[in-house]
């Protein structure tokens, strides 16, 4: 790997952008700037996108990883997506954890649109921190792609896609970063897990119950959630312990927010796993 590196790094102090790391700032984002760093390699451009749904506090997490990136010579951007709440409002609903069509519209297309204005000649070597280890979905993924679809075609490369847990650990420890225990607060993800969610604050959960308030519709799944509806109740569920949740009983003639599992199909596409990082 070191001599294939070797022949990708570019020459000379104002080396133009040669390696795409899109980060949230996560454990995995950390410790891939981190690999990208002990590996020496030059015209590193990191870019985070902004969903338009930060949880709260997340945006200092953004910066403070920002310095820490320019620290190590490498130059942050930021791409700007048309935002979650919008994109609840144009679709009438929230994603499910089938069909999530946020990720490809918030995450990829963004990230394509960045690329087309700073890499416009596809020259440019995308790098991701996707371990064979995080899932099932993704025990065969590729070391590397000669023409990524989600990158605009250009080369993608997977470098700690063998890598432990405890090893990708390490590098972060190495950053002198903690270890987190959750996933990246990038998005008030519909994914996020008990766990998540007891890290979401009041201002989050405030944020979360507007937007349901504004779509008219619940943004977790209650068949999801032991029958908890609506975000007040999604909260109670996520302070209980596990099997302990009791929903409350529903009043008749009360307006049902929940629909049924929309099926929004967005290209035919499921998750893009791209969040999270």
């Amino acid at each position: 790997m070191t001599a294939q590196l070797d022949l990708l790094r570019p020459t000379g102090t104002n080396a133009p952008i040669r390696f795409v790391i899109f980060v949230s700032y996560g454990n995995d984002s950390i410790a891939l700037l981190q690999w990208a760093h002990e590996n020496d390699l030059d015209g590193v451009a990191c870019v985070f996108t902004d969903t338009g749904w930060m949880a709260d506090g997340w945006a200092e997490r953004v910066e403070r990883c920002e310095a820490w990136a320019r620290s190590l010579g490498f130059t942050p951007h930021r791409a700007k997506s048309m935002g979650f709440r919008q994109l609840a409002h144009e679709k009438s609903g929230f994603p499910t954890q089938q069909l999530q069509w946020c990720s490809y519209i918030l995450k990829i297309l963004p990230g394509m649109k960045w690329l087309e204005q700073y890499d416009p000649d596809a020259r440019a070597i995308c790098v991701i921190g996707v371990r064979r280890e995080e899932s099932q979905d993704r025990a065969n993924f590729p070391e590397y792609l000669a023409k990524s679809g989600n990158h605009g075609g250009r080369f993608m490369l997977a470098p700690l896609v063998t890598w432990t847990e405890a090893q990708r650990n390490e590098l972060i420890r190495r950053a002198g970063f903690e270890v987190r225990k959750h996933r990246s607060r990038e998005c008030r993800c519909i994914n996020s897990n008990r766990s998540d969610m007891r890290e979401f604050t009041d201002a989050d959960w405030a944020a979360i119950k507007d937007l349901e308030k504004e779509v008219g519709k619940t943004m977790y799944r209650p068949h999801r959630h032991m029958g908890a509806a609506g975000a007040d109740e999604i909260r109670r569920w996520a302070e209980s312990e596990k099997g302990q949740y009791v929903p409350p009983v529903p009043v008749e003639g009360a307006v049902e927010l929940e629909d049924a599992e929309q099926e929004f199909d967005f290209l035919g596409t499921k998750c893009a796993g791209v969040c999270g990082s």
